[in-house]
């Protein structure tokens, strides 16, 4: 990740909450904020897709994809996976939202016969910025460590800001927030 990205993003997540009118310490809707961006944010089952391919996207293998963006003359779709939880849909959707943001551009593209992209793949360096950034849109540095210092358990947090516990127990370990909060106690 390049020199000074995880600052970057932390003001970034401050900017976007200060757009939306909310304090650094508050949950950001992620779907309020794609809307902000003029983002349209649809669940797969909305889709008219044909029975066969909803079938397979949705029930036999559903944990294959978690959702993809479509940019096209300025407008951007995200398409989310209805089947995973809202949770994880939040996670995904500020990711595929951090891609947009940074204007990254994938590292390489698929297009079918017809013209349609099939698939589009993002460098290692971009996804993980895109992590990051998604991270820190839902989650905080600075929330995290005014909630964990107050004794809420990463549990708590996690559904209060309407994410996994997995992210919030990631974010918590690579920000720091717990080493901070260990040396703390111990001082």
């Amino acid at each position: 990740m390049r020199r000074g990205f995880k600052a970057e993003s932390e003001r970034l997540s401050e900017a976007a909450r200060a757009s939306l009118g909310l304090g650094a310490l508050e949950k950001l809707d992620p779907w309020a904020y794609a809307e902000s961006l003029g983002a349209y944010v649809l669940a797969a089952n909305e889709l008219d897709l044909p029975p066969q391919h909803a079938a397979q996207l949705l029930e036999r293998d559903p944990d294959s994809w978690s959702g993809m963006t479509l940019a096209e003359d300025g407008m951007l779709l995200i398409v989310l996976n209805s089947a995973q939880s809202k949770r994880r849909q939040a996670s995904t959707l500020m990711h595929e939202l951090a891609h947009s943001i940074l204007d990254h551009t994938p590292a390489s593209v698929q297009v079918s016969p017809a013209g349609l992209v099939l698939l589009s793949d993002y460098s290692d360096e971009q996804e993980e910025e895109a992590d990051w950034l998604g991270g820190a849109l839902l989650l905080p540095q600075a929330a995290l460590y005014h909630h964990r210092s107050t004794g809420k358990s990463v549990a708590d947090i996690a559904r209060h800001f309407g994410v996994s516990d997995d992210l919030c127990h990631w974010r918590c370990r690579m920000t720091g927030v717990e080493k901070r909060l260990a040396f703390r106690a111990r001082a």
